[in-house]
């Protein structure tokens, strides 16, 4: 953990890395989802010529687990932080397009993509069926989306969640996703090591949420 953020400033960084502390943050991420990272790659369709969008792909961690995977994927990132856009663009994974913007907002055609994904980014956003509204509009008929995630009760032990974070249960990621349109909703939990956090040992686990575009 970066020992210079107070809780809110790590929220605030975590939410979008910035200044000085982007490095920092960017290493801390590297550090304690290398789980999280395993368990999307695990559950995405990595066939052949496949339209793949993450929205929040921070440093560029996962374009590279997916080119190593299969190099016929086409991967697309958005995030809305410049220093992660460079800090992406600087790794030079040809597979990869790194673009800036805005999840409510994204700069794509109408049934673009096969697959979105989404890792620790739900936390932070406010009125997450807009965001959602623009990723069924991106997706092709019948594609896929996945979110990785932390559920709510192994996030409420951490300091800085208190500041600006969403938390959600894995049936309420599940049913957000079926107001918005979604089906074939499932999700898959894995525990992760226990965390040490506030000086005491704390379970931990991760979820990915997965559903489908209507046909």
């Amino acid at each position: 953990m970066p020992l210079h953020f107070t809780p809110k400033e790590q929220a605030e960084q975590l939410r979008k890395p910035h200044g000085e502390g982007a490095e920092s943050i960017a290493a801390y991420m590297k550090a304690l989802n290398e789980t999280l990272y395993a368990h999307v790659l695990k559950m995405l369709p990595l066939s052949p010529q496949t339209q793949m969008l993450e929205i929040g792909y921070g440093e560029g961690l996962m374009p590279e687990a997916i080119a190593a995977e299969n190099s016929g994927i086409s991967y697309t990132g958005l995030d809305f932080s410049e220093e992660m856009l460079k800090m992406a663009q600087a790794k030079n994974i040809p597979e990869a397009t790194f673009l800036l913007g805005e999840a409510a907002q994204m700069p794509f055609q109408e049934n673009q993509f096969d697959v979105c994904f989404a890792i620790n980014v739900l936390y932070f956003w406010e009125n997450p069926e807009r965001e959602l509204a623009e990723i069924q509009r991106v997706l092709k008929p019948g594609g896929m989306l996945l979110f990785g995630y932390r559920p709510k009760p192994f996030m409420q032990a951490i300091p800085f969640t208190e500041f600006g974070f969403s938390l959600y249960e894995t049936a309420e990621a599940e049913a957000l996703l079926a107001a918005c349109g979604f089906g074939n909703i499932t999700t898959e939990t894995e525990y992760e090591p226990n965390r040490l956090i506030a000086g005491k040992l704390q379970p931990m686990q991760n979820a990915v949420t997965r559903a489908q575009k209507a046909i």
